[in-house]
């Protein structure tokens, strides 16, 4: 190969390595500028004459994150929160669109438990006559649901609080503002079994738990309750069984037995319990809210002829019919009327149960 040929073609070589090189180092370059324009900004609703909020959708693959919520001080444009967070920007959109927001992100609907919740909150959660902000942060919620990060506003700013931030973490839904009576209140669950209600008071503006109720399903299909409730700086336990709510309606299922509601309005249930490798009848009576008064499970005897079931709890023999409840103590007898048309069920289906002697 002569040396004008070689020459022409080790140029040629070196310009395609060139040209290669350059066309890397341009795109490299441009690498930052195409993530910056690949970047969505989004204006969340009005929320208030003070101060507004954008969302920047982020792409960082060592982070949960993909978005970055700020707010801004409306009048001098000075940031004031910019915070991190992980949002389906795509459902947002939708539900822009239902609520005909355009491409502007919904505040301040918090649909507790399980309902709608906006990426940002603006209500006074301190009880100080001034708005508080709450942001999303994702889905920290309980069965994933939204969490937040919460903002107590002094003086011109927003400064965050670990305090109510907890109660906007591992809960159902956004935590309850009860402004009339000062009381924040939160739910949680684990099934469908158990389920815990908290009350919260506000002290030094810092949420300080007051209440607590917690219920579970029994075998008796009964709800038991630990109830605790701080009297004198001290938290008392209380433990006791409810009857679970039911409401008559053409499409629900009876859950006992067998119900009646006396007079003053308590009422009395036939139900069944598996024990002692059976199904076993049991007598409960409540008060008006539904709280077991008497529980009762060992022997019964039903007069078929009368439809009367009896029991004895020493030294008082109850007789129950669909008349009512007959209470026989030592010394006199108390006589529960029936409501009208409140007896659901029939007395027959006791005699299936091997705790029932039937005459």
């Amino acid at each position: 190969m002569s040396g004008n040929i070689l020459s022409k073609v080790l140029f040629k070589r070196a310009f395609r390595a060139t040209t290669i090189a350059s066309g890397f180092l341009v795109f490299a370059s441009i690498l930052p500028a195409l993530a910056q324009a690949s970047n969505q900004h989004y204006q969340v609703q009005a929320f208030s004459d003070d101060y507004s909020a954008t969302i920047t959708t982020i792409e960082d693959e060592d982070s949960e994150s993909n978005s970055i919520i700020n707010v801004v001080n409306a009048k001098t444009g000075q940031t004031l929160i910019s915070q991190s967070a992980g949002l389906d920007i795509d459902y947002e959109l939708e539900n822009s669109k239902a609520r005909q927001l355009g491409e502007k992100i919904s505040a301040n609907i918090a649909n507790r438990h399980y309902g709608e919740h906006s990426v940002l909150i603006y209500d006074d959660f301190n009880f100080d006559d001034q708005k508080d902000l709450a942001l999303r942060d994702g889905r920290n919620g309980c069965y994933g649901g939204p969490s937040y990060q919460v903002y107590l506003k002094e003086d011109n700013t927003f400064v965050h609080s670990d305090g109510f931030t907890e109660l906007a973490q591992g809960y159902c839904g956004f935590f309850d503002i009860d402004k009339d009576s000062e009381i924040l209140s939160t739910m949680t669950k684990s099934g469908a079994a158990w389920h815990q209600f908290k009350e919260f008071k506000v002290i030094n503006d810092k949420p300080v738990v007051v209440h607590i109720i917690e219920e579970e399903w029994n075998n008796r299909s009964l709800l038991s309750i630990t109830e605790s409730k701080k009297i004198n700086g001290k938290m008392k336990v209380e433990n006791y069984e409810m009857l679970p709510p039911y409401v008559e309606q053409a499409e629900s299922s009876f859950p006992y037995i067998y119900m009646l509601t006396v007079d003053n309005n308590k009422k009395m249930v036939l139900d069944s319990q598996y024990k002692e490798g059976s199904e076993q009848l049991y007598y409960a009576f409540a008060d008006e809210k539904g709280r077991i008064e008497l529980l009762y499970e060992e022997q019964f005897d039903y007069d078929k002829t009368k439809k009367t079931l009896s029991f004895t709890n020493r030294p008082v023999l109850y007789k129950i019919n669909n008349q009512g409840i007959t209470v026989k103590l030592p010394n006199k007898t108390v006589q529960l009327k029936t409501q009208p048309k409140s007896v659901i069920g029939s007395l027959d289906e006791v005699i299936q149960f091997k705790n029932v002697r039937v005459k």
